[in-house]
């Protein structure tokens, strides 16, 4: 064999166990890559689950389940399922008196199974573990958010104040056999709600069994923000569509159970705004 037919034999090994270490490291740099994108997805599937939790507090105990209770919002923001996360106190619709004793909790995650994992987490255990102590009852539902091809959008104007923000929770009872046309119906008001300009969100879900995840079309919630009271009240409660949807609602409806909430902002210096008219 010549030296340079030896040279040309040699390197062509040398070039293959070359290939042999890049394919090498190639695959290892994938394995790697999967078990750290692993390792970030989410528990679950994509399927959205809303969460409306309200707690009835005990007389005397407002200022103790008040504290306990916002000390659970910025922990449960750095989940990495939860998707909204937001605490409300109550306000009277006729008097707009603020009640201390009944929160509103509104969340959303991104699905079901991370739902399930923030209730394991310590924060809530302990929380879960006082409750019996300051609240009268908590009352957990969860729910489907229908889809929607439209949303609010911001018109122009003076920028809304957000501490004077007005949210609103609406439940809406269908009567059996009406459930297609009362679904209907209710649809039609979110595309014509969303070109309100004081409306910020509006969004209407389904009821959800909390064993077997089954729909129940017989229970509707609507979970709305406003730029404050008045626009609530007036532009869009006096509008000519919604005036229609309750007047036909008692055909379709056993039962729609309105409940006014104040967004709470997150500091042990909070003070409820005094409302008016």
């Amino acid at each position: 064999m010549s030296l340079s037919a030896f040279f040309q034999i040699a390197l062509g090994e040398r070039r293959e166990i070359n290939m042999i270490r890049r394919i090498s490291l190639l695959v290892i740099l994938g394995v790697a890559i999967s078990l750290v994108a692993s390792s970030l997805v989410f528990a679950g599937n994509n399927r959205m689950l809303t969460v409306v939790a309200v707690v009835e507090v005990k007389p005397g105990f407002e200022d103790q389940a008040k504290q306990e209770l916002l000390r659970l919002v910025p922990l449960t923001h750095l989940e990495p399922g939860c998707v909204q996360y937001d605490m409300h106190v109550n306000i009277d619709l006729d008097t707009l008196k603020v009640n201390p004793r009944l929160y509103l909790f509104y969340e959303n995650w991104r699905s079901r199974e991370d739902w399930d994992l923030h209730m394991k987490m310590p924060y809530l255990k302990r929380w879960f573990d006082m409750a019996p102590k300051v609240c009268e009852k908590i009352d957990l539902t969860i729910w489907e958010m229908y889809p929607s091809n439209t949303n609010p959008t911001f018109r122009g104007g003076a920028a809304p104040d957000p501490k004077k923000q007005f949210s609103l929770m609406a439940v809406v009872n269908v009567k059996p056999g009406f459930e297609d046309k009362a679904h209907k119906e209710m649809q039609a008001l979110m595309p014509l709600t969303h070109l309100e300009p004081g409306c910020i969100n509006y969004d209407s879900h389904v009821n959800l069994d909390m064993d077997t995840m089954a729909p129940n079309p017989l229970k509707v919630l609507y979970y709305e923000n406003w730029y404050d009271y008045k626009v609530w009240k007036i532009d869009h409660m006096k509008s000519a569509y919604l005036e229609r949807w309750f007047e036909m609602a008692p055909k379709v409806c056993d039962e729609i159970d309105l409940t006014g909430w104040q967004l709470m902002h997150f500091s042990e210096n909070y003070e409820p705004i005094k409302w008016t008219k």
